[in-house]
């Protein structure tokens, strides 16, 4: 489009321009500048815009909120509370996802370490009194 623009600019050139000569002069410097303006912009697809709406205050707070919520949930496990730490464990990785850059290496690591330790602490069985009155029994009888 600018090249047929300035075909017929030289055209109109040739045969006597109707344009003055100084707004001929000025175009070449207005085109480079354009260029210029044209290439500090970039336009890209923003998936999760949340994220990049994060002040730095708000990114600390941020991180300090997953680091409560990881906290909770091992004081879950070790309180015998599995639902809850699955809970916790389940709000950690959709703040991972939401709010990290799921492309870096370390944010990777993460998720799948709370993937791991979520799957872990599924399997993690809360005994029964039942069992447990039944061992001490079993031990009492063998001393």
């Amino acid at each position: 489009m600018q090249a047929a623009a300035r075909a017929s600019a030289a055209q109109d050139g040739a045969s006597g321009s109707a344009w003055p000569q100084w707004l001929q002069d000025w175009s070449r410097p207005v085109e480079l500048v354009w260029s210029e303006i044209t290439g500090l912009l970039r336009v890209t697809r923003i998936d999760h815009p949340e994220a990049m709406l994060l002040s730095p205050d708000q990114g600390f707070f941020l991180r300090e909120n997953l680091k409560l919520r990881l906290l909770n949930a091992r004081l879950s496990l070790l309180s015998r509370q599995p639902e809850a730490a699955v809970a916790d464990l389940q709000a950690c990785q959709r703040m991972l996802v939401t709010y990290f850059d799921m492309s870096a290496r370390r944010t990777q690591i993460a998720a799948d370490m709370l993937r791991q330790v979520s799957s872990q602490s599924r399997l993690v069985g809360i005994p029964r009194p039942d069992d447990t009155l039944a061992a001490t029994t079993a031990a009492l009888a063998g001393r």
